[in-house]
């Protein structure tokens, strides 16, 4: 087995969450993980996300940057000052034209639910390079804010219930 150690200071993790009038993005901080290869094919892994790390890149107004920014740390979202870390666990991996698709557990606020997604993996020598994106339904994890499914008449203040992470990895040896 090799196990490659992700580099959090150079991998990415950019966020996109979507609303009817418009979109939000920003980024998150890895604050370590782990992928474990057979014969260069991916058998499982995990990675730990600091959710203090939040950043939100679309908002240049200070005070509209505060608000929003003290919004998705609070409980109405991600609850950070009693969950500071989210974790993604790859219990399953398979290989398809050049891609693999991952099957997971994804843990956003001590709430565990399954994830599938598609990413690219290259290994050189002692790096790898990983891209993928995973989308992620967040009332399941108790974020019902703003959503179509738990509150009606929200009008343009309905926020999708899906968010999209974008991530970039690179591990070592």
């Amino acid at each position: 087995m090799t196990k490659f150690i992700i580099q959090p200071e150079s991998s990415t993790v950019n966020w996109t969450g979507k609303k009817i009038l418009g979109l939000h993005t920003g980024t998150i901080n890895i604050h370590s993980g782990y992928l474990n290869f057979e014969n260069e094919n991916l058998t499982g892994g995990e990675v730990l996300i600091d959710m203090t790390s939040i950043i939100i890149t679309d908002i240049k107004d200070p005070q509209m940057y505060k608000d929003f920014f003290d919004h998705l740390n609070n409980d109405d979202f991600f609850s950070v000052d009693r969950f500071k870390t989210a974790k993604l666990t790859i219990t399953q991996a398979e290989k398809t034209e050049g891609k693999y698709n991952i099957s997971g557990d994804l843990t956003i606020k001590d709430i565990i639910n399954p994830v599938s997604f598609t990413a690219s993996v290259e290994i050189f020598t002692d790096f790898l390079h990983a891209l993928g994106e995973i989308v992620i339904d967040r009332t399941l994890y108790n974020m019902k804010y703003g959503s179509g499914k738990f509150l009606s008449n929200l009008g343009d203040k309905l926020i999708h219930d899906e968010f999209v992470l974008q991530f970039k990895l690179i591990g070592q040896k």
